[in-house]
């Protein structure tokens, strides 16, 4: 299984993030998504938590304990946070935009 270093850098290039980028959206310093991928540091259980809600997986699957991924992406995972803020109006669009995409696709495979 992966260890924490190896994870962390599987999950920042599946993001499509630079390390600074990260450290960014962490509110980490620079150095620091350098560092825990490097294997120089270890972070904080606080900032560990931090960064596993960031990318949506356990805190076991983060330091290798578990192969497990979480049932959304990253990707959907936002998709649904958006969709779970948008006004009812929003949500009927994005349902309309849905449906019409399920017919083309049905009509062009069949």
């Amino acid at each position: 299984m992966a260890d924490f270093k190896s994870r962390l850098k599987e999950l920042r290039e599946e993001a499509e993030l630079t390390q600074i980028e990260l450290a960014k959206k962490l509110r980490m310093s620079n150095g620091a998504v350098g560092n825990y991928e490097a294997g120089k540091r270890k972070p904080r259980m606080e900032d560990m938590e931090t960064i596993a809600d960031f990318f949506n997986v356990s805190l076991d699957y983060l330091v290798g304990r578990s192969d497990k991924r979480p049932e959304f992406s990253l990707e959907e995972k936002w998709l649904i946070d958006l969709y779970r803020k948008a006004d009812q109006y929003d949500r009927d669009t994005v349902k309309q935009v849905l449906r019409r995409y399920e017919q083309d696709t049905a009509s062009a495979a069949g």
